[in-house]
């Protein structure tokens, strides 16, 4: 039976996982961007082998004017788009560390690039972040107690590049469409960069302490 299985999207975030967690214990796992990460052949495979539980790391995007880019953030519900809410595992979830907010988020099937969009969503659903794989995953993982841990990227006080054309049905990036976006609003695509940028850094750092809190 594996211990914990750490589930990061594949590319910066996992890579940023893996160079946190290289010397602490636990299975990483690249997987697909949004719904597509349930198809991910690794992920699949190692749920045949029964994991304890299961850790969700990566970043994500803040939908109030006020949210602070690098800001770590515990999922307490996650909910789609129609409203169906999935809860994390809160004994688990108790274990990390009190400073880190816990909040309700929301999974949509395309990237949010406005702050009309960003804003209305809060405000429909009473949600503070947004990401793109955290109900598929839900849904595959249930019955596995699940904790995910993210680190806001981006507040929801500025607009950012179009990037709904950037990744194709498998999740994967598509290296053209995601430069054209870049290109046609380069300060938000600098906003993006460098809240990226900060963002994995916090991530790299907390991993280990993440792992850690819940073997505890």
């Amino acid at each position: 039976m594996t211990t914990c299985l750490v589930l990061a999207p594949q590319g910066a975030e996992y890579q940023t996982v893996r160079r946190g967690l290289q010397h602490a214990n636990g299975v990483v796992i690249p997987i697909r961007a949004g719904a597509a990460a349930v198809t991910t052949p690794a992920l699949m495979s190692a749920l045949e082998e029964s994991p304890a539980m299961v850790l969700i790391l990566g970043v994500c995007g803040g939908l109030r004017p006020d949210d602070r880019v690098g800001e770590v953030v515990v999922y307490t519900t996650c909910q789609d788009e129609a409203g169906q809410v999935y809860s994390l595992d809160q004994t688990l979830s108790a274990k990390l560390a009190p400073a880190w907010r816990r909040v309700k988020g929301i999974t949509t099937a395309k990237t949010l690039s406005q702050v009309q969009e960003k804003q209305a969503l809060a405000t429909r659903w009473g949600v503070e972040v947004v990401d793109m794989e955290g109900v598929p995953l839900l849904k595959a993982l249930a019955g596995i107690p699940v904790v995910m841990v993210r680190v806001i990227s981006d507040g929801g006080d500025r607009d950012l590049p179009d990037l709904s054309q950037a990744f194709d049905s498998q999740g994967n990036l598509r290296p053209w469409p995601l430069a054209i976006a870049m290109l046609r609003n380069p300060r938000g695509a600098a906003h993006l960069i460098q809240g990226s940028l900060k963002a994995l850094k916090v991530l790299e750092e907390i991993a280990p302490e993440i792992v850690q809190q819940l073997s505890g």
